[in-house]
Formats: C-alpha cells, structure tokens, sequence
C-alpha cells in the first residue's frame, strides 16, 4: 500500500495482548496504528520506575548536556542559566510542572549509555519488536541516529510536550511506550500531508508551530485535516506505522520510551529516503552500503521474517 494511500480511519483500535501474526496481518503491512495492552506487564519497569523512583536512586547525578553521545542533539533539560540541572532538580520540575508553566522535558535519551542498569527493567521484549534489522551486523553508520532501535526515554511533567508534529525520519517505524502516567496524543495519516504544511528544510516535520491553536490565514489547509486524538495510559504501547504524522502532550507526570525498527516491511522506503537525504557526493557511496547491508542480512541470521 503507498505511503499516500492510507486506510480510512477515524480512532485508534486498543488490542490486549495482539498475536505476533494478527499484529503483521492486520496493522504492520497495512500500515494501521495501534494500541497494544497487555505487551508491557511482564517489564520490571512497570512496577518500578516513578518519577520518584528516579529522584531517589539517582538524585545527584548532573543531566549534563555538553558532549553527550546518548541523546539525538542535546535533549537533555539544563537550568534556565544553561548550567546542569541534577536528577533530583529536574524530578522536581517535572513534579509541580503545569499546562501554564511546563517543566522541561528529557526525551530520546538513549538508554544504554545514560543510565544501561535500565535496560534489565525492559525486558522480555514484545514479540513485535522483532525482526529488527538494525541489530544486524554493518549497521555501525546509523548509530548516530538509530542506535540500533534500542530503547530511548522520555520523562516530562504536565503540560509538556514533542515540540512539534513529525514523522520519524526516513520512514521507521516506533514503538511509544507508556511506563508511567498519561499521554495524549494526537496523529495524522499519509493521506493528510497536503493540508500540514511539511517544512522546506526537513520534510518529516511541519512548518505550524502550535497545531492547537493554527493561524487558519497563514495555514488555509490545515482546516481540512483530520487528527485523531487519544490517550495512552500505563502499560500501553502505540505502534506509528512508517509516515503517519504524531505528537504527543503529557497530561501527567509521564515516563516513556519509544524504540524504532527497520525490516522488510519499510525497507524500501528506508534505504530510498536515506539515499535522498545523503549529500550528492556520497549517494554512490550510500547505494552501495544500503546494497551490501541488505544482501548480507541472511547470511548474519538477522532473516526477513515478520515473526520472531
């Protein structure tokens, strides 16, 4: 199905415990959101981690921004002076945070090198993370934005929010998972990038600023899209299928985490968009790796199969 051709849709279906060929069957290829209950409650993190959790295990420790190689640009919180806030400071913030006065947000913060004792709390893995193309061997060159799908975090207060309506860049797939509090979130379809608005500069993101309150005479079309908004509640996960436009806003103290995946069913898009982002001098360069990465998944076992 093309990417312009999404399915009719006005909610997002809550499935408990989806069946790893029910998921592929009726919303991976089709390419349907959906949220999973049920996927989550075996996670040590669902009865662990609290914002208080992470107050008192890890209240001194400096969220430092500077030369940090776990996060996507720097998404760590600082003081309004730019010096280090510590955890325990920025639990606090996250704690008295309001719709008026929002805390900073911690977000795409890559696990596995900010705090990796966390990694134990997410485990067993849903079967539908797999297969994840981006653990295979060869995949070193992506690290700096895909880190091989392994899990971010995210930890906010109320009234924050992603800055702005996107979709995750050369056409991933994600998983948003809710461990703690809730999220609204609210998301478009393919079939309605006419009416937002895609930046010049980066596609995957949008040129209104606030898609709550758009200035209709500056952005005409953006009165004929149609969102969908919903909740996501502890022990839920979303799946945004490759091109579905999203955001989200916590509406409580929140901690989540997203990991992304790469496979047969968004290959193509994948290695073409990231071709077209690569500068003109390396795209023989970017063909040849993306040629030789996916001739050489088999022989490494990472396989194409969409169930583990």
């Amino acid at each position: 199905m093309s990417l312009l051709q999404s399915p009719a849709i006005g909610s997002v279906e809550r499935r408990e415990c989806l069946a790893q060929a029910d998921w592929v069957r009726e919303f991976l290829l089709p390419r349907i959101p959906v949220v999973i209950t049920g996927a989550l409650k075996s996670w040590p993190a669902m009865s662990k981690w609290s914002p208080e959790y992470f107050k008192d295990r890890y209240g001194s420790m400096p969220l430092a921004v500077e030369g940090q190689n776990h996060t996507l640009g720097g998404f760590l919180p600082s003081k309004k002076d730019g010096g280090n806030l510590t955890m325990a400071e920025f639990i606090d913030l996250v704690s008295s945070s309001s719709d008026e006065n929002p805390a900073p947000y911690l977000r795409n913060v890559w696990i596995e090198k900010f705090l990796p004792e966390l990694d134990a709390d997410l485990q067993p893995e849903p079967p539908c993370f797999y297969p994840n193309w981006l653990e295979a061997p060869f995949t070193q060159p992506l690290y700096p934005r895909l880190h091989a799908g392994h899990p971010e975090l995210y930890i906010g207060g109320r009234g924050g929010k992603f800055p702005v309506l996107h979709y995750d860049s050369w056409h991933i797939y994600v998983f948003l998972c809710q461990i703690y509090g809730v999220k609204e979130y609210t998301i478009f379809a393919p079939d309605q990038t006419p009416y937002l608005y895609p930046s010049d500069y980066h596609t995957s993101s949008i040129s209104v600023d606030d898609i709550d309150n758009v200035d209709i005479k500056k952005f005409p079309l953006f009165a004929k899209a149609s969102p969908i908004r919903f909740t996501l509640h502890p022990g839920e996960m979303l799946f945004v299928p490759p091109g579905w436009w999203h955001m989200a806003k916590i509406l409580t103290p929140s901690i989540s985490i997203s990991v992304t995946r790469v496979n047969s069913s968004n290959w193509d898009e994948f290695a073409k968009e990231l071709r077209q982002c690569s500068p003109f001098y390396l795209k023989p360069f970017v063909w040849s790796y993306l040629t030789a990465f996916r001739l050489a998944l088999p022989l490494f076992g990472s396989g194409t199969a969409l169930t583990k």
